[in-house]
């Protein structure tokens, strides 16, 4: 049996479904959803990156996560609602290590989605699939302790908030203290059983 490696998952990201989400590989054609929320300030407010400022910024970050797939480094989810055929925000693992049995999880979510579970229930379907199918054993959510919406997420999908790394990092002009979140296998399943 083949051994599963960091490059298999990301250029075999798999198309997940839930009740109201697509989680697919995201394309070309995705590029102005995507626009929308990330020129969006509010939703970019604390994430490492944006605003977007033109189209042409999202189209070069588009064609960065293509070849990101292709070479097996890295790639999100887009997040498509099904009833809109839109990419609505997108979900990410990252520092994936399979010796340890570890990733963490990000996500991204457009402003008009907000406060509706969306994001909920994708992070509950990225779990389930890096438990069950990846094989993983721990996940962890870290976001800026000021981000309470991502805090609660992160509580909703039965993370354990482990501590705060206080001014962690330094992005757009100051330092922030950032919450890591974390949730182990056996708890995943124990919950599911529930």
């Amino acid at each position: 049996m083949q051994t599963l490696t960091v490059k298999d998952i990301y250029q075999q990201l798999p198309r997940l479904e839930t009740t109201r989400l697509v989680l697919r590989k995201v394309t070309n054609g995705d590029i102005p959803d995507i626009f929308v929320y990330s020129s969006d300030s509010e939703v970019t407010r604390y994430l490492r990156w944006g605003p977007h400022q033109s189209l042409a910024e999202t189209e070069n970050y588009i064609h960065g996560v293509l070849s990101e797939y292709h070479e097996g480094r890295d790639g999100p989810w887009g997040i498509e609602l099904k009833e809109k055929h839109a990419i609505i925000g997108q979900i990410h693992l990252l520092e994936i290590s399979l010796q340890h049995g570890k990733a963490q999880v990000g996500f991204v979510l457009a402003r008009d989605y907000w406060h509706k579970g969306i994001m909920a229930e994708a992070l509950h379907t990225v779990l389930e699939h890096s438990f069950k199918e990846i094989g993983l054993n721990r996940i962890e959510g870290w976001c800026i302790s000021a981000n309470r919406a991502a805090e609660q997420v992160l509580k909703k999908a039965g993370m354990t908030r482990e501590g705060e790394l206080r001014d962690y990092l330094y992005q757009k002009g100051t330092f922030w203290n950032f919450s890591i979140y974390a949730l182990l296998r056996k708890e995943f399943l124990r919950n599911a059983l529930v």
